[in-house]
């Protein structure tokens, strides 16, 4: 077989064919690194880059160097709207009620504590809920939600996309383009948000329906300045923990599933070519019939340290109506704590399931977090390098 190009072979991936090699991805808001790892391993690898650049404020996700996407053979190319990137040294957070941090577009804030020195925060969590003492829809109609036409955020993206499709080879995906239930969970807070499954699931339904309002605007506005340069775009949900589901997959099939099932027809009229790739943490397989019948053609992160996600066993039961995206190396154990030769052994183990007839791309599972060794990250991606050959 002939080298396909990093975009013939994510689509080729994605689409069930077989590669010449399994596509390798990094650099997206769920298989990112972080910025202390990410440092690390330029200076493992003695990379040099002249200024370091945040790709996700909240997560503090370095946006990788093209030197280090070319050593480790990145097939992807992540777009997003250009106000999100930070300069690592230029890092301005706004300080609210005792935290330090930043609001979002639904006025969330992320943050931690703000007697905590910046230099020590690894992550900022949802801590400030905007609908947290909502008790009626009418509070739910009231609240200020963002308008999905406003292009202002957009500015210069249709440049840098044009350019990834037009003057590249590389699989231009982009992040998050929706996200109803898990962004319910950032509104109400985790917790009342549980609870309102129970106790109040008007509220809870009341608010997805307004945020599929937005997220339809949105990329109404969004695909129609870069969906022409877009091969991949993701959609959040997390409906999953370590053990299994967060909430009864009987609400999920009678409320969440026929809105999010209206976001993707929404996003499938605008883009049809689209490959709508579907991020939900933790143990998913109660949900993988739903996905792959909403439309989305992959998963990620496959934590595959979840119970009941096995990768053989989710390449035998879900291989043929859904791709994989992440699993390469258990993230909570072997990445973290684990040497280089016990990180390429899982993943020579982890290839072996996933990567027949294609419907695998490799990455890690979520972003690479603050503490794992720079050995064992070069090891994970050298050894998906080595076994994804067909």
């Amino acid at each position: 077989m002939k080298p396909l190009t990093s975009r013939e072979r994510v689509i080729a991936s994605l689409e069930h064919r077989q590669p010449d090699r399994v596509p390798i991805d990094l650099g997206g808001n769920q298989t990112g690194i972080h910025v202390r790892a990410y440092k690390r391993v330029l200076e493992f690898l003695g990379i040099h880059e002249d200024k370091t650049v945040l790709s996700h404020f909240t997560q503090q996700l370095a946006c990788p160097c093209d030197a280090l996407l070319d050593r480790f053979n990145i097939d992807t190319r992540w777009v997003r709207p250009l106000a999100g990137y930070v300069d690592l040294d230029r890092q301005e957070p706004q300080h609210e009620r005792g935290y330090v941090g930043k609001f979002d577009q639904f006025h969330v804030f992320w943050g931690q504590d703000e007697k905590k020195p910046i230099e020590g925060i690894l992550y900022y969590d949802p801590i400030i809920h905007p609908l947290a003492d909502a008790t009626s829809v009418q509070d739910i109609e009231r609240f200020a939600w963002p308008d999905g036409t406003d292009k202002a955020p957009l500015k210069g993206l249709k440049e840098v996309a044009r350019g990834l499709h037009e003057k590249t080879q590389f699989a231009v995906c982009s992040t998050a383009i929706g996200n109803t239930f898990e962004t319910c969970t950032f509104l109400f807070g985790l917790v009342r948000a549980m609870k309102l499954v129970r106790m109040n699931p008007g509220l809870l339904i009341a608010a997805m329906n307004r945020l599929l309002e937005y997220w339809k605007d949105y990329n109404t506005t969004y695909l129609a300045e870069i969906g022409q340069f877009l091969d991949v775009a993701c959609i959040n949900g997390d409906l999953a923990g370590q053990d299994g589901p967060l909430i009864n997959p009987a609400f999920y099939e009678k409320h969440i599933k026929p809105i999010d099932a209206q976001l993707v027809m929404h996003v499938k009229k605008i883009a049809p070519h689209l490959k709508l790739n579907y991020h939900s943490c933790g143990s998913v397989p109660v949900f993988i019939p739903h996905f792959a019948s909403i439309g989305y053609t992959s998963i990620n992160p496959v934590q595959v340290s979840a119970r009941d996600m096995e990768p053989c066993s989710l390449k035998q039961r879900f291989g043929k109506s859904i791709a994989f995206w992440g699993g390469l190396c258990d993230s909570q154990r072997t990445l973290p704590f684990g040497t280089p030769e016990q990180v390429r052994s899982e993943v020579k183990k982890n290839m072996a399931c996933f990567k027949p007839n294609g419907g695998f791309i490799a990455a890690n599972i979520h972003n690479i977090t603050a503490e794992v060794p720079a050995a064992n990250i070069i090891a994970m991606f050298d050894a998906a390098s080595e076994f994804g050959r067909y």
